[in-house]
């Protein structure tokens, strides 16, 4: 009598996605941003275990990383165009870049503190794959931000556009954050919550600190210190134009 053989059932994607293991094949600079997209569980082990070529998935990241901010901010810099030209990818670049070394030594901290066993330099890897990827989907929505940086002079809608794409990019690389914390073994997550809360709070301030962005002005940067939400609040009343000077 034959026996049938029962087919096995497909593996459902998020596994595949959370599958800790190697990297199939050389970390280039396709094959890196290949596997973050798909299989970022791979991109963490290499960073984490130091197996492969983990200074060269580094570098990829970096490069990549910068790159993808600095078109962003190009973009962003359409809107106003003159030396929002260069300046607007200077300070996204600078912007998040300086975000992420600020908060790198608190997040280090508080893995500790969640019973982590980690090294510095595995907290460096995973801040850099996390920062790559939201970059990555600010690239990807580059040209709908581009789109509107034409066709608007509400400087206000196109500044609240902009905050939702970066809303966008923070929800998933900060989940990054939050998956490498799953694949090492954190079962409470209060802190990494609590450390998510004050990278989101610095990457704002951080894009008031350094205005003009989308805005024209003669200066480089605004000499008034302001908290990013009365920076907000303050500029809703004006008529949202580039004329306006709203979001310097």
């Amino acid at each position: 009598m034959n026996t049938a053989t029962a087919n096995p059932e497909p593996e459902p994607a998020d596994l595949n996605r959370d599958l800790f293991e190697p990297m199939d094949g050389e970390p280039s600079f396709s094959n890196t941003f290949d596997t973050l997209l798909k299989k970022p569980g791979s991109v963490l082990y290499t960073l984490h275990h130091g197996k492969g070529d983990p200074g060269r998935l580094l570098r990829n990241l970096a490069l990549a990383t910068v790159g993808c901010l600095a078109i962003f901010g190009l973009v962003l810099g359409f809107y106003s165009g003159g030396h929002q030209l260069w300046a607007a990818p200077l300070k996204v670049v600078l912007g998040v870049l300086g975000a992420a070394l600020i908060t790198l030594p608190s997040l280090y901290i508080f893995s500790c503190l969640n019973g982590l066993d980690i090294t510095a330099r595995s907290v460096a890897g995973v801040m850099a794959a996390a920062v790559c990827l939201l970059s990555l989907l600010l690239l990807g929505l580059a040209p709908v931000a581009w789109i509107f940086a034409q066709s608007t002079e509400q400087i206000a809608f196109f500044g609240f556009l902009v905050l939702c794409f970066w809303i966008v990019g923070l929800w998933f690389g900060l989940g990054l954050i939050f998956r490498a914390a799953r694949l090492l073994g954190v079962k409470r997550r209060f802190h990494l919550a609590l450390w998510a809360a004050i990278f989101t709070v610095v990457t704002l301030q951080m894009s008031t600190t350094l205005r003009p962005i989308i805005g024209e002005s003669d200066r480089f940067f605004a000499d008034e210190k302001r908290f990013f939400l009365a920076h907000w609040f303050d500029h809703l009343d004006g008529d949202g134009t580039v004329e306006n000077n709203g979001w310097q």
